[in-house]
């Protein structure tokens, strides 16, 4: 390849992002799963980048971010492989006329289905409780009885004669005893660093959503709410969780599709958590 002034390679006009991503690691002396280290990613994406195929990457958002870690690791200008993604036509728009819907008559046979396993349950809830009542009240009842003549022996005539006076509702002129206030909902803080774009959704424990969007590389953002926190991330590869100011470690719940679905209990633990629930 020919040099321009000063030594630097010239770059071929028309030159693919492909070709010229494969040519600036070539002349870095690197290979894919060298540069893979480097930038904590699979080889495979490094792979789909260098020969085009980025809708093995998921969403543009995920594309454009593999990018620009890559072309930020080879020295290649991202405003010119953006230029050449969006003139490109690699990545077309999801067809959703092609989305099956479901037919009326379907639908007819899903609600008499529901409607059916509703009155169900509710019919084993009240047989389950009308009979937990009887139980309960055949095993109270004799060891009522049997009580009586107990406190009947110990107390003597005259206690009883006395306790006898008391009228039935004396219990209900009794002041009512203070009752322990409920304990409040435990509370928990996250701080989350991002490495690269992506997008995110915090909700609380309640289900208000606290944010859901896309932030952008080298930001950091904190959340508090009601736990446990659910929080989704779309790429999750190189973000710092810290819970309650203590660094926790998502790793292990990154996927292969390198995004993330946890909840973070109130005690700073983190759990797997089902990322349709988080929106």
């Amino acid at each position: 390849m020919a040099e321009e002034a000063g030594g630097e390679p010239r770059r071929e006009a028309g030159c693919g992002i492909g070709a010229r991503l494969r040519g600036a690691r070539e002349r870095a002396g690197l290979t894919v799963a060298q540069a893979a280290r480097r930038l904590h990613v699979s080889s495979e994406a490094l792979e789909a980048l260098e020969s085009e195929r980025f809708e093995a990457l998921g969403a543009p958002i995920y594309v454009k971010s593999y990018l620009h870690r890559y072309a930020a690791l080879l020295g290649e200008s991202q405003e010119t492989l953006d230029a050449l993604l969006a003139s490109s036509a690699v990545m077309p728009a999801p067809d959703l006329t092609r989305i099956p819907h479901a037919t009326a008559e379907g639908g007819r046979y899903i609600a008499v289905i529901l409607i059916a396993a509703g009155v169900l349950i509710v019919g084993g809830l009240l047989w389950w409780g009308w009979s937990s009542r009887d139980a309960l009240l055949a095993v109270a009842a004799p060891l009522q009885n049997s009580a009586r003549p107990q406190t009947r022996a110990l107390l003597g005539p005259a206690h009883v004669t006395a306790a006898s006076a008391v009228p039935r509702n004396a219990a209900a002129a009794s002041p009512p005893r203070a009752t322990a206030p409920a304990t409040a909902q435990g509370a928990v803080r996250i701080t989350l660093q991002f490495p690269a774009v992506s997008w995110v959704s915090v909700s609380d424990t309640a289900g208000r959503n606290l944010f859901r969007g896309t932030v952008s590389a080298g930001a950091t953002r904190s959340f508090s709410g009601g736990a446990p926190l659910h929080v989704v991330l779309g790429y999750a590869v190189g973000v710092t969780l810290s819970v309650n100011g203590r660094a926790a470690a998502q790793v292990p719940y990154v996927g292969r599709d390198h995004a993330a679905s946890i909840a973070v209990t109130a005690q700073g633990q983190l759990l797997p958590a089902p990322r349709h629930s988080g929106g």
